[in-house]
């Protein structure tokens, strides 16, 4: 990678303080971005939660509000959390967990079912975050001197670096046959995100020096993304959590389980980013990137029971 790509004002909201968002998706405030495009941005993000025999979610809450109930839909970012989820399920009514099973579905599949939620009095879609995950976005956070006792929200972490402090990119292989495009990675995992910065300080000392890892939140780029129609946004790609990837994987049976560490993606060239205020525009390398993540199941999402 020959440099950074500066992500200005979107680099900026990224890096603002974090604050929580309802469990609601967010109304459109602005013109953003068109909501196809949003789905197409995260439905390579899987995303868990349990069906029975005919698809239906069978991991739902009815909750009351005055003289109103709700039906609150589950979705896990952590596999593990789903399959304790099932297991509870089955432990207190084993009728209704017959033929029950954790299901992965991309995320745009979900948070279609959110936004229909808007307008769906009766309906409420519930995002788990791993607690792992948040715990470790907790900390970067106090350490940065934000006083806070959790983490808000769908915790994502990238590297920054160089003497602006620029935002780390790679170089994704079109998986339709195209030129590849430089992306700004964004991990759900910690551990990945640790993997990553590893490797590039192993490719490039220099650069590693200054490189660190930040946090933000997948409910704030989500909002962005829809007041807000940035070209640097469609530059955010999302890196699934490897266990979720190996979850998918092992669910297809495209190979067995697979206990190590889990490792991120690698950048394709070494980055050297240059200090300059208006560097030029990124090129695409030739250099040969790795395969894209497995997409989740194209499955519909699952309908809660009304």
């Amino acid at each position: 990678m020959k440099r950074f790509i500066h992500g200005g004002l979107v680099l900026g909201l990224m890096l603002g303080p974090v604050m929580g968002l309802p469990p609601r998706v967010l109304p459109v405030l602005a013109q953003g971005m068109p909501a196809k495009e949003i789905a197409e941005i995260l439905q390579m993000v899987p995303v868990f939660t349990l069906i029975d025999s005919s698809g239906k979610q069978v991991l739902t809450a009815t909750i009351k509000e005055g003289n109103k109930e709700k039906v609150v839909s589950f979705f896990f970012f952590n596999p593990q959390d789903a399959q304790n989820a099932l297991r509870q399920v089955q432990s207190q009514n084993a009728e209704v967990a017959k033929g029950a099973r954790v299901q992965v579905v991309g995320l745009d599949k979900a948070y279609e079912l959110a936004k229909a939620a808007q307008k769906d009095e009766k309906l409420e879609v519930s995002f788990q975050p791993d607690k792992a995950q948040q715990e470790a976005a907790l900390k970067i956070l106090q350490a940065q001197g934000q006083k806070l006792d959790r983490f808000p929200g769908i915790p994502l972490f990238f590297i920054t670096g160089g003497p602006q402090q620029g935002q780390l990119t790679i170089q994704v292989q079109d998986p339709k046959g195209g030129k590849s495009e430089e992306v700004a990675p964004m991990f759900f995992s910690r551990q990945d995100a640790d993997a990553f910065l590893a490797e590039v300080r192993k490719r490039d000392p220099k650069i590693g020096e200054s490189a660190k890892i930040q946090v933000s939140s997948l409910d704030r780029l989500v909002a962005l993304m829809e007041q807000k129609n940035d070209p640097e946004l469609r530059r955010l790609y999302f890196v699934p959590a490897s266990t979720a990837i190996r979850f998918i994987q092992q669910q297809q049976g495209n190979r067995p389980p697979q206990p190590q560490t889990p490792s991120a993606p690698r950048p394709q060239a070494t980055p050297s980013p240059q200090q300059q205020q208006n560097p030029p525009a990124p090129r695409p390398q030739t250099a040969p990137a790795p395969p894209p993540a497995p997409r989740p199941q194209t499955t519909p999402a699952p309908q809660p029971p009304r």
